[in-house]
């Protein structure tokens, strides 16, 4: 009789499993295929015998000052304390939910000095109008098998959760090199354009002294001493200028490192040396946007969602846990006498539970964590796409930059060659010193632009690597499409 009355009630239990159904519940969004994502080699301009960027990027710059600013930044930034903050309690959320997978021991003891009631709704007994002890201690254990992997499903978003604030926590890190790079790049044009401003701010003083040299000879007039005076006028306008944006460059690379302002005046001007560059290779496949930190993040997200579904799914089957008590009861006698062994006590066995009606309140959540993963989804096609033209953008910029800088080298080397030209009239008698004023002020124009054009060029490099990740990582911090593309629906 015990076994039919046990099998009748396994037969029940589990036949009851279609009471409450998840069909017709599925995601409506779908990964992309990642195959066709790769950047051709029209859209790099590179050589394919070349390297990819490391995790110290910057270090390609021999610049020991942004070395060590570098390292200082991401040591003491304080975006990167509050990502290992949320990486540190996401660890510690990881840790509760593993917590589930393993059987819990727990301990309980009272000891009660008690009157029982006479009356008669409690109803006269043994103990009426008595008082005793009423101690119980008891240890008491529980499992819950996990059948249908529910918890094992909640831990593994968990996980996917730590590995996507371990994304982050990267993510934070490059903000900070990309911003800490892109101020030092304004640090060394602008210490460069004041190098040459100084230069050109003599000159101008040079063309104004010999105008005036000139009026006094009667060989020019007030009109050309008037426009010498307003162009060094000019001169000295934008020399300060330069200086301002040389003294905010420091100011925002001090705010970087979360520093006072009275670190810039240790700030040495940049010594950037861009001639060594890693060339990069022509074709960029898909699975290298992989290793950028949010596309990382974005597809971790996405792993955590589908574990969520998994675990939600687990909902419409019957919980079976299993539950132990072993300890002593007492009602009678001393305070210690439930010790004894009269007093043992412990029962097991299984606790069932089985939704049959709940106002659809499992089929409500199980849609929520579906519109979720399809948020989650849609959020990392959105990054990889971001990802893509980030990387078409900077391989373009460096394209072009490259080629204006190409240019500006043949503009630059003409613009010497008059200079030397007019040196040589002027050693034999044919002019006077104004052309070489005029030709060394046209040759500091091209040198200026000459400057921002290469400061263009490093900026395209930075933002390729920014673009890249900050250097590669490896494949096994990503989790792949297939593991979290197909959803399996009961």
């Amino acid at each position: 009789m015990r076994r039919l009355a046990l099998l009748l009630t396994c037969s029940l239990t589990f036949g009851l499993t279609a009471c409450i159904s998840s069909n017709g519940i599925t995601p409506e969004t779908s990964l992309p295929d990642e195959t066709l994502l790769s950047l051709s080699a029209d859209q790099a301009h590179f050589t394919d015998d070349a390297a990819w960027p490391n995790q110290t990027w910057w270090h390609q710059y021999h610049d020991k000052q942004l070395n060590a600013l570098m390292q200082e930044a991401v040591n003491d930034s304080p975006s990167i304390e509050e990502a290992n903050a949320r990486l540190r309690m996401a660890l510690a959320i990881g840790l509760q939910t593993d917590a589930a997978l393993l059987p819990s021991v727990s301990a309980d003891a009272t000891i009660n000095r008690k009157k029982w009631p006479s009356d008669s709704f409690y109803g006269p007994g043994e103990l009426s109008g008595t008082s005793s002890w009423n101690n119980v201690g008891l240890i008491s254990f529980y499992y819950d098998p996990d059948i249908w992997d529910k918890n094992t499903s909640l831990s593994d978003a968990a996980l996917s959760r730590i590995k996507k604030q371990i994304a982050e926590t990267q993510i934070a890190t490059l903000n900070i090199e990309s911003s800490l790079m892109h101020y030092y790049i304004q640090l060394s044009l602008a210490c460069q354009q004041r190098d040459i401003g100084e230069q050109v701010l003599a000159t101008y003083q040079d063309r104004l002294d010999i105008m005036q040299a000139q009026l006094e000879m009667g060989l020019s007039t007030k009109v050309m001493v008037h426009q010498a005076e307003v162009s060094l006028s000019d001169a000295q306008v934008k020399l300060a200028s330069v200086i301002d944006r040389i003294d905010q460059s420091k100011h925002a690379i001090a705010a970087i490192l979360g520093k006072s302002a009275d670190i810039a005046d240790h700030l040495q001007p940049p010594h950037i040396d861009a001639s060594e560059q890693d060339v990069l290779p022509s074709h960029i496949p898909a699975e290298l946007l992989g290793h950028r930190p949010d596309v990382v993040a974005s597809r971790w997200l996405v792993a955590s969602k589908s574990s969520e579904i998994d675990a939600a799914q687990a909902d419409f089957y019957p919980d079976i846990d299993l539950t132990a008590a072993v300890g002593f009861m007492s009602v009678t006698g001393g305070m210690l006498s439930v010790l004894s062994h009269e007093k043992l006590t412990y029962n097991a066995g299984p606790a069932i539970s089985l939704p049959i009606f709940d106002a659809g309140r499992i089929r409500a959540q199980l849609k929520q964590r579906d519109a979720e993963y399809d948020v989650a989804v849609s959020q990392y096609k959105s990054t990889l796409s971001g990802a893509i033209q980030d990387i078409s953008d900077s391989l373009s910029a460096i394209h072009t930059a490259q080629q204006q800088l190409n240019s500006t080298d043949v503009a630059m080397k003409a613009s010497e060659a008059n200079v030397a030209h007019a040196m040589d009239a002027y050693d034999v008698g044919l002019t006077d010193y104004l052309p070489i004023v005029d030709a060394k002020l046209a040759a500091f124009q091209q040198r200026l632009l000459k400057t921002d054009i290469q400061a263009e060029v490093l900026a395209a490099s930075v933002a390729l690597n920014i673009a890249l990740g900050g250097g590669l990582v490896g494949n096994e911090q990503s989790p792949k499409v297939e593991q979290i593309a197909t959803r399996s629906m009961p």
